[in-house]
């Protein structure tokens, strides 16, 4: 326990900046990671560690450049991305470093896009279109990927000069920064790092390993609803939301506003009439339709999103109903009675292990009006609804800027402030 608690005090120290570490680790306010929870745990685990440079070994078929192994990588910044060429959302991120090759190269910075197993044919033809030339290899038995607890593409991760492994799985917005720094380092610099941040953590240890203890002997899934002051209007109104999409096509419709307004949790369509419990909570809406072949990726990957959120969200899958085997009539069996759909959708549960929460909205009375969200031909839709009753995001689920809003709407909600105040102060009152 004493190791993990060391370890988390470094990273912490990290993503807030220390006086007399040096300049460029006070930088490190502008890089967020993707993950929280129970992830997060294991990736803050793996950083401010020397990288597995035989890890390398395990990729093929490199593309615009030599192999890279420990020779090739000594002394240089090394950022590593995940991707698919069938991935919507990783092709769209090949820009991102496409970018930052071009512009750093030459200081230093070696771009590598680790492919997943699948789709390697279509690779070539993804690059080009987007005129990419920066390094590319095959993950073709999976094995960099899970070395790396890489969970959905794009992931990233940045190398410094000395080896370590110092950023797993930060959010897109924040990869330039990331570069930034660890460029603005020699490689003495960074290996140095943890050294000067270990006299800091040690001092702030003790005080850290209360609350650890009292959260190692708690089961927080276990722990019961714990009432709580909610937040005022004024504390929602100020607090650090992500700006919401402009649709230019909406401009002239007056009557759908585009700007944050009420989302309310639905009173029906809840699989066995039971709604989740939402009080201090995110909210999450995101749309699929059954006998789409995409729905079981997507419904596990938000599996894997309520899990890292824990207590803090509440995804919902809505199922808006049946896609047409017709392409001119997507949503001809939309209108098909709930009471007929109950059994596929818990039939596709349990097939798929399915375990967040689920509800049906065939005559899309949920996304009607103001909420519109009911998914394009390319994309289904999500929104992100602050625990006010608020929508603060919406977009395609596809979408890489979906998951960073998310990030950010949990970050900034009062509610959730609130309700984790009063669960440490029950904490502390049943002797932790």
């Amino acid at each position: 326990m004493q190791d993990w608690n060391r370890r988390v005090i470094l990273t912490t120290l990290l993503a807030t900046g220390l006086a007399g570490v040096g300049q460029a680790t006070a930088q490190h306010t502008d890089i967020l990671r993707e993950s929280i929870g129970a992830r997060a745990a294991e990736l803050s685990e793996m950083e401010l560690k020397p990288f597995d440079q035989t890890l390398w070994s395990s990729l093929s078929s490199w593309t615009n450049g030599s192999p890279l192994d420990a020779a090739a990588t000594q002394g240089n910044v090394i950022l590593i991305a995940t991707w698919a060429s069938w991935n919507p959302a990783s092709t769209r991120a090949i820009s991102t470093m496409q970018n930052l090759h071009k512009k750093y190269a030459d200081d230093g910075l070696i771009v590598v896009g680790v492919h997943h197993t699948q789709g390697w044919d279509k690779a070539t033809q993804a690059m080009d279109r987007r005129k990419a030339d920066f390094l590319i290899a095959l993950d073709a038995e999976g094995k960099f990927r899970n070395a790396l607890k890489s969970d959905q593409d794009p992931d990233f991760y940045v190398i410094d000069r000395a080896g370590q492994l110092r950023f797993a799985d930060i959010r897109t917005e924040s990869v330039q920064a990331a570069v930034k720094l660890l460029l603005a380092e020699d490689a003495a610099t960074a290996g140095s790092l943890v050294s000067r941040l270990e006299a800091e953590a040690a001092r702030k240890e003790v005080e850290f390993r209360k609350p650890t203890q009292i959260q190692g002997r708690v089961d927080m899934q276990a722990m019961p609803e714990v009432a709580f002051l909610p937040p005022s209007e004024f504390e929602y109104a100020v607090a650090n939301w992500p700006k919401i999409k402009t649709d230019d096509n909406n401009r002239g419709r007056r009557n759908e506003s585009q700007g944050p307004r009420p989302f309310p949790v639905p009173g029906k369509g809840w699989i066995n009439d039971v709604a989740p419990k939402t009080d201090g909570r995110v909210m999450v809406y995101y749309t699929w339709e059954l006998n789409d072949p995409r729905s079981a990726e997507i419904a596990r990957q938000m599996d894997t999103l309520q899990r890292q959120l824990g207590r803090d969200a509440v995804i919902v899958g809505v199922l808006t109903g049946v896609r047409s085997s017709d392409k001119n009539n997507r949503r001809g069996n939309d209108r098909i009675d709930p009471e007929m759909l109950l059994p596929r959708l818990e039939s596709f549960r349990t097939v798929h292990g399915v375990q967040h929460t689920m509800m049906i909205d065939t005559d899309g009375s949920m996304f009607s009006g103001n909420n519109r969200s009911r998914g394009s031909d390319q994309d289904y839709s999500a929104v992100v609804v602050s625990s006010d009753n608020i929508l603060r995001w919406e977009g395609a689920v596809a979408d890489p800027a979906f998951r960073a809003a998310l990030n950010r709407v949990v970050d900034a909600d009062p509610g959730i402030h609130a309700r984790r105040a009063a669960e440490a102060a029950y904490i502390r009152a049943k002797g932790g």
